[in-house]
């Protein structure tokens, strides 16, 4: 008989264990959630439809976009909607981990003081822990964010002939020097002595009067090319060129300029079609060259020589209406020398002629890539080189002057010329090389800081924070720029290599400077006695690090090589800025304890400028003002220490407090119109220089004095610089020429400075905190020395 089954359950087979997941596998499905293909981990674990957005919708419903879509909440009762409507959790996450990062700059700080070594709870993937579940920054920011925007309209200049000009917001060291110039009553014999400077003959300065229109005429042209250099001049020059002067401007690399491009204006002799501009490219090649070539010296007579034929052969083809790319590289190449050239060029005509280069170079299509009309490679990666120079020119000039850019990346589509310099990290990424750098840092940083800081409308202190985040977050080249002397007498005084180095570590210093100037100015004129009180504490103290910093750099390349560090305005530009700020904090805010840190900055920013006094007209005007505000800022700190209870700076009803807020004001490039006295020319006769006349060492020149008492190379401990990081710069007591002190400063730049003050946390930005993440002798391996 068969079975009788009624009422049993059949038999179901065993399932076989589920294979846990390999690693492989998980990371797998979580790229797949990133990229939108498979449903949140949070939705999954709810079985709730998905969007696969992210965040996914539902987790937006929720409040929980944060930790979609790979992440998912503990499971348990109430957790379903744990998340739902929860902008007071969010703002409780964000206070504590606020809160952890105040914890551990404490640390960090008082592990500086003890050891040298990082504490354990500092070890990177530990510092990560606060930022997991925090909230996504909000489009629309609170009513409270949106009023932290101050007046920083700018600077109009106006002149006693009606000559008017505009400084932007970015633009107050230029406006403090232009100042300084109108001020100067001075018997300037450097004034004569460059009216005397012209080597070349009257009929080839005529031709170059001509400029942008354009004259041809062969006979002219065959006048000018007798002026070029032996060619083996020219090459020695050239090589001089691509050491110093490209890291400004670099229109052509190394192997295209001696190569196609010399052969081509140094061709056989029946080869008379030689280009006009691309003779005057050439010619400020060689002028570039000679203006930083060690061996003549500062702003000499073959310099100008070559300046005034490059002029003349541009004079000798129409600019306008049919450009060619040597027309970019030629009118870029003149403006780099405007920036780097004497008394009598400014940054106000270098930025105009980058941005007709700009523009010349969007009439040749530079903008667009050219690989997509099936140019030869070497003409691609030419082309690119040369647009993305041209660009990140005149950004910078424009943040100089707090102008507007010539060119908007919306219609741009060039990429970036190939990289030869890239490197592969520890773990395998690829590091960029110094211009690769360059060119991003322009794209990504700069043109953001001029679209947000040089808007018409004044942006909300939110939007400085997020760029101030985009600057830290950004990577930068892997170069050394603080070269000790353990790595070897030659690199270590190498002038190719400290000037390199110099440019590379300003990156990030000087585009926070440019980026908190205005923020700071403010903080010091609303909360003297302690601007950490004040809204914008965050900028006091990151414009104030950044300036230190680059003081500390400017001395260190001065040690490495002084006569190259003389001859680069475009580099004490910055530091100038540097020490106005430095200086306003000792002036205005005496009885902070970084006042001690920051007087010593200024007197070492005063002393390098006293030095480059001798040999540039702009370092004296920068050297009258900075040795103003040092008397102001020594009386104020001394004042201070003489006193039994502390004072906030200047007595408000002092005149002086009212120069230094005025001075202030114009730094942090406020709403002001500044009226200037035409200064005229006193009749002197002054014997003209030869090209190629050599100058002596700075050992020859006299020893300057110091407002206030303080001799130059002399570092004080008594009442007058009393603070406990007085003994940061004690090894200077050498002299001004003996440096030695920085090698201990580029293996700990912050040892011994007290940073401390009255401090309200809740202002500073988490973005604002010290970095830790230190390799070896190159400081922070993402900015060197600043974070």
């Amino acid at each position: 008989m068969p079975v009788d089954n009624t009422g049993k359950t059949p038999a179901v087979p065993r399932r076989a264990p589920r294979r846990p997941m390999t690693e492989e596998e998980q990371k797998d499905i979580e790229l797949k959630r990133l990229r939108g293909e498979l449903s949140c981990a949070e939705c999954r674990r709810l079985k709730l439809k998905c969007d696969k957005s992210v965040p996914c919708g539902s987790c937006v419903r929720r409040g929980c976009e944060s930790i979609c879509p790979c992440g998912i909440l503990s499971a348990g009762q109430g957790t379903r909607f744990i998340l739902a409507d929860t902008d007071q959790l969010h703002a409780k996450i964000a206070e504590m981990s606020q809160r952890i990062r105040q914890l551990e700059e404490a640390l960090a700080i008082l592990q500086g003081v003890v050891s040298a070594e990082r504490h354990p709870l500092l070890a990177a993937d530990l510092l990560g822990i606060k930022f997991a579940a925090e909230a996504p920054k909000r489009t629309k920011l609170p009513d409270t964010e949106q009023e932290q925007a101050i007046d920083a309209l700018g600077t109009l200049t106006l002149g006693d002939s009606g000559e008017v000009k505009y400084f932007g917001r970015s633009a107050g060291t230029e406006t403090l020097l232009l100042r300084a110039e109108a001020d100067d009553n001075s018997d300037d014999e450097d004034e004569d002595l460059l009216d005397a400077l012209s080597p070349i003959s009257p009929e080839i300065a005529e031709m170059g009067d001509v400029f942008p229109s354009g004259r041809p005429d062969d006979a002219k042209l065959q006048h000018v090319q007798s002026l070029l250099p032996s060619y083996a001049r020219a090459v020695e020059l050239s090589e001089l060129y691509i050491l110093h002067a490209a890291l400004f401007f670099r229109p052509m690399k190394r192997d295209e300029l001696l190569g196609p491009f010399l052969q081509s204006i140094y061709g056989p002799t029946e080869n008379a079609d030689t280009n006009p501009h691309a003779l005057a490219s050439l010619f400020f090649v060689l002028a570039l060259a000679s203006l930083l070539d060690l061996r003549l010296e500062p702003y000499n007579a073959e310099a100008e020589y070559f300046y005034g034929a490059g002029r003349a052969a541009l004079g000798l083809r129409a600019v306008y209406n049919s450009p060619l790319v040597d027309t970019v590289r030629a009118i870029g190449l003149m403006s780099t020398y405007h920036t780097l050239a004497g008394k009598k060029y400014t940054r106000d005509s270098a930025w105009c002629l980058m941005s007709i280069a700009a523009k010349l170079a969007q009439s040749t299509g530079l903008h667009r890539d050219p690989a997509r009309w099936h140019m030869d490679p070497k003409t691609v990666q030419s082309r690119r080189n040369l647009f993305w120079e041209v660009f990140a020119c005149d950004l910078s000039h424009s943040l100089a002057l707090g102008r507007p850019p010539s060119i908007h990346l919306s219609y741009v589509d060039c990429e970036y010329p190939e990289d030869q310099e890239s490197t592969l990290g520890d773990l395998g990424e690829v590091r960029p090389g110094f211009w690769r750098s360059k060119y991003q840092f322009a794209r990504d940083i700069w043109m953001a800081m001029a679209e947000a800081t040089l808007a018409a409308k004044t942006p909300g202190y939110a939007t400085v924070l997020e760029l101030d985040r985009r600057v830290r977050e950004l990577s930068v080249s892997d170069a050394k720029p603080y070269t000790t002397r353990a790595d070897g007498e030659e690199a270590y005084f190498s002038s190719s290599e400290s000037l390199r180095g110099c440019y590379a570590s300003q990156y990030r210093t000087v585009t926070m400077i440019y980026l908190h100037r205005s923020f700071f100015a403010q903080a010091m004129l609303d909360f003297p006695a302690n601007p950490l009180r004040s809204p914008f504490a965050t900028s006091f103290l990151t414009a104030y690090r950044s300036a230190s910093v680059v003081i500390k750099a400017t001395a260190h390349q001065f040690d490495r090589c002084a006569d190259m560090a003389v001859r680069v305005w475009f580099l004490l530009h910055q530091t100038f800025s540097a020490a106005v700020i430095v200086g306003t904090v000792v002036t205005l805010s005496p009885k902070a304890s970084i006042a001690g840190g920051a007087l010593l900055d200024l007197s070492l920013a005063v002393e390098l400028f006293e030095r480059t006094a001798t040999r540039s007209h702009r370092g004296k005007l920068a050297l009258s003002v900075l040795r103003r505000l040092k008397d102001r800022a020594v009386r104020a700190y001394s004042q201070h220490a003489s006193l039994p209870q502390p004072t906030a700076g200047l007595d408000p009803a002092d005149p002086r407090a009212s120069n230094v807020t005025d001075g202030l004001a114009l730094f942090g490039g406020q709403t002001r119109v500044l009226a200037l006295k035409q200064k005229h020319k006193r009749g002197k006769s002054v014997p003209p220089r030869s090209p190629g006349t050599g100058s002596g060492r700075d050992s020859a020149s006299p020893s300057p004095v110091i407002p206030g008492g303080m001799s130059p190379g002399t570092i004080y401990t008594t009442s007058v610089l009393s603070s406990p990081g007085a003994s940061v710069i004690a090894g200077a007591a050498g002299g001004s020429g003996d440096l030695s002190w920085l090698d201990d400063i580029a293996l700990n730049p912050y040892a011994n400075v007290n940073t401390q003050m009255d401090m309200d946390m809740s202002t500073i930005s988490p973005y604002a905190l010290l970095c830790w993440n230190r390799r070896g002798s190159a400081g922070c391996r993402y900015c060197y020395f600043y974070c």
